[in-house]
């Protein structure tokens, strides 16, 4: 099969499409044959090392979409023929196959496409656990949302706005904007304009907003203490732009400020919450309660590519592969 392989970490240059067996699924495990795989920006960081890896050579990936191919000893939930979608940190998802364990699948809906099911998995989930767990929000609740159109921020827009939330987002360009607004965003604030500080406190009247969702990191996080609300709350849940610089934790006491600093995994810890997430997820798009229609897909040889765009903060919504 075709595969996306580092040899040694570095930058995207060191990912080679190559050809290596197919995995035998192992005890309770699934071999799934990919229809998409999802790109995100953990992948950057394992690529780079700053994430480690068990062991080199490895495939890249941790999120995809397919079909069951074949059932490991002991596997059992799925079936032959299954659709599939999975977020598995090892899973190797930049392949024709792959092979996971059977509890971190889920079923797919028939009316759920491959590429809504793969960004379901960490975008969808990651708004999920973000605006109903990490910092639950309501009707009232004032938020921002750095990067507001891309994959993660435009559906936490939405998902926030369904909770009934009143949302700020900030963008690098006027098409983003657009897309941030129709998304659910309340303001864009073009951040590459204008300082988002002030313009947060503008909006609100000088109050600031309850809770910040950090997907940016060091470009905007210390910053962003300066307008939250007395008892606000920052999540910062990744870090685009690299890791912030160390917190002095005197800017917590103005205001009785928080910190949460979750990851999705520590959300979708158990098989019951993966599919709990996961099925709510999948119910929002079939009732039309957010909208996963902004897809590039580009072929496994174009990873390159894809990666280079990430980075270069050149998408909107999702990036995926297709083996």
């Amino acid at each position: 099969m075709k595969a996306i392989v580092i040899n040694e970490h570095g930058s995207s240059s060191q990912m080679k499409c190559e050809e290596v067996p197919i995995p035998e699924p192992g005890q309770n495990e699934a071999l799934v044959k990919s229809h998409v795989s999802g790109i995100n920006y953990i992948d950057v960081y394992f690529r780079e090392g700053i994430f480690p890896l068990p062991s080199l050579p490895a495939i890249l990936g941790v999120e995809g979409a397919g079909v069951v191919e074949k059932l490991g000893p002991g596997a059992e939930g799925v079936a032959v023929g299954d659709h599939v979608a999975f977020f598995h940190v090892g899973s190797g998802s930049y392949a024709e196959y792959s092979a996971v364990p059977v509890t971190a699948l889920v079923k797919v809906p028939s009316n759920i496409t491959f590429e809504q099911a793969a960004t379901s998995m960490i975008q969808g989930m990651t708004a999920h656990y973000l605006v109903h767990s990490a910092y639950p929000v309501g009707p009232g609740t004032k938020v921002l949302v750095h990067a507001a159109a891309g994959g993660t921020g435009s559906l936490i827009c939405q998902v926030a706005k369904n909770a009934g939330a009143y949302v700020i987002g900030t963008t690098s360009t006027k098409e983003k904007a657009d897309k941030a607004k129709a998304c659910g965003a309340d303001e864009v604030i073009l951040y590459s304009n204008m300082d988002f500080v002030a313009e947060v406190n503008r909006i609100t009247e000088g109050a600031g907003v309850n809770v910040i969702y950090d997907g940016v990191g060091k470009a905007t996080f210390n910053k962003g203490f300066k307008c939250l609300a007395t008892r606000g709350t920052m999540v910062l849940f990744g870090g685009a732009s690299g890791y912030p610089d160390s917190l002095d934790l005197h800017l917590l006491t103005s205001g009785s400020l928080s910190l949460v600093k979750p990851k999705l995994a520590d959300y979708v810890a158990t098989p019951e919450e993966l599919n709990g997430r996961a099925s709510d997820v999948f119910n929002w798009i079939t009732q039309g309660k957010i909208k996963m229609d902004s897809f590039t897909v580009l072929p496994l040889s174009e990873v390159k590519k894809a990666h280079d765009m990430l980075e270069g903060k050149k998408t909107a919504g999702k990036l995926l592969l297709k083996p």
